[in-house]
């Protein structure tokens, strides 16, 4: 799962699901350690908040295109759960790309 949190709380994520389906979402709310670390586990475990809008993938990129991140996260959920935070959209996309199967 990849989370950007923008600089006016707006959270915009996409998840990886089951049979190679991509699901885009918004998240409207400030997102500290803990409410994160919640809203992670909800999803990997099937249960989509309220609080989280589906989105088409055009309605994502509108709701991001030309904006500034204040966070980012790469998650992996479940038993081996692991994050990664990054500052910049480059920065993810340096780690993409060093950890890609050769």
């Amino acid at each position: 799962m990849l989370l950007v949190e923008l600089r006016d709380a707006t959270t915009f994520g996409i998840l990886h699901s089951a049979g190679d389906r991509m699901t885009y979402f918004m998240f409207q709310g400030k997102l500290g350690r803990g409410e994160r670390d919640k809203l992670v586990e909800m999803i990997y475990s099937g249960a989509m908040p309220q609080s989280v809008k589906p989105l088409a993938l055009e309605e994502f990129l509108r709701g991001i295109e030309g904006k500034k991140a204040k966070h980012i996260w790469l998650e992996a959920g479940g038993a081996e759960r692991r994050e990664h935070g990054f500052m910049s959209i480059s920065e993810l996309k340096a780690f993409l790309r060093g950890h890609m199967p050769q």
